[in-house]
């Protein structure tokens, strides 16, 4: 199969739990030369620059969002001023947020295998087009420090990752939040940035959290990106300086993706975001847990025009 090239992260959790499903995946390909396990970036930047050459129609990402992440920097910069190829997102990982915003459901193999019929029968695929954004030198559609990125860290700690794991931290949080407990503390612990979007700075000196995102979704289905579907070509920005307790009335609208009227938050539709910060921050692109910085570069990056192979 010549037109897609299909990359498979073997530390993603089905495939780390079970290495046997990465042959299948294989198997299911048969062109071999088609399929690639990539063991690190300077692999990946190997197999990018060979899909390049080979000009494929198709790049197929089986993995969770920081796969995504990872892979689509990886080709954006091999690749250059030449068009990326077709993606679909096969997911495979801890959290499949970008996919599941997609509406693009089932297992990696199912996904795959839908792809190949599709493809060799020349049949159409339902497309959507999605817009990246850039974080300093990064690609990604899920941005965030703060209280994002603290719940990110505490999720993280309990090593058997699923949905409910997710969700049972959700709980646990918010249930500190009503009584102002030890972990809503840390989770909302405060910090100081000047935050610039669209050319004009927010009000706020000292914040709680600040985010953004080029697809709907923020995870467990919270849709609280609510302009991105309404601005094509633009990411949602938002910011708050809340304590836990405070946050509590507004969550409900935030989760079904509606405006809040919270007085100490401000979101917008946005194409640059600069966020200068006191002192360096971790934060979290689709996932991936980062080092600490005190400066960035948010802007609107490249459309990619994503196929859902499962869709009718």
């Amino acid at each position: 199969m010549p037109g897609i090239g299909v990359i498979l992260n073997p530390y993603s959790k089905k495939y780390r739990d079970n290495p046997e499903r990465m042959k299948r995946m294989g198997f299911i390909v048969g062109d071999k030369a088609s399929c690639k396990q990539t063991e690190d970036l300077s692999d990946l930047r190997r197999v990018a620059d060979e899909f390049k050459s080979r000009d494929i129609d198709i790049l197929a990402i089986s993995g969770g969002d920081g796969t995504n992440h990872c892979t689509l920097t990886t080709f954006i910069q091999v690749y250059g001023d030449k068009p990326l190829p077709k993606i679909v997102f096969l997911r495979g990982g801890t959290l499949n947020t970008v996919a599941g915003s997609l509406n693009l459901y089932g297992t990696p193999e199912k996904i795959l295998s839908n792809l190949l019929i599709r493809y060799h029968e020349d049949l159409p695929f339902q497309t959507r087009q999605v817009w990246l954004t850039k974080i300093n030198d990064e690609y990604g559609f899920i941005f965030g420090m703060g209280v994002i990125y603290n719940f990110m860290n505490d999720y993280y700690r309990h090593g058997n990752l699923n949905p409910l794991i997710a969700a049972g931290t959700l709980f646990k949080a918010i249930g500190s939040a009503i009584i102002n407990g030890k972990l809503a503390r840390q989770m909302f612990d405060r910090f100081d940035a000047e935050v610039t979007v669209n050319g004009k700075k927010w009000a706020f000196a000292n914040y709680t959290a600040i985010y953004s995102g080029s697809i709907n979704q923020l995870g467990l289905n919270a849709r609280v990106y609510h302009y991105v579907e309404k601005n094509p070509g633009k990411f949602h920005a938002v910011g708050f300086s809340v304590p836990p307790r405070n946050i509590l009335p507004y969550v409900p609208l935030m989760y079904l993706g509606k405006p809040c009227g919270c007085p100490n938050m401000v979101e917008e539709p946005a194409t640059e975001m600069i966020v200068k910060l006191k002192k360096p921050l971790p934060y979290t692109i689709d996932g991936d847990m980062k080092p600490p910085c005190d400066a960035f570069h948010v802007t609107i990056g490249p459309m990619l025009t994503v196929l859902n192979p499962t869709a009718p």
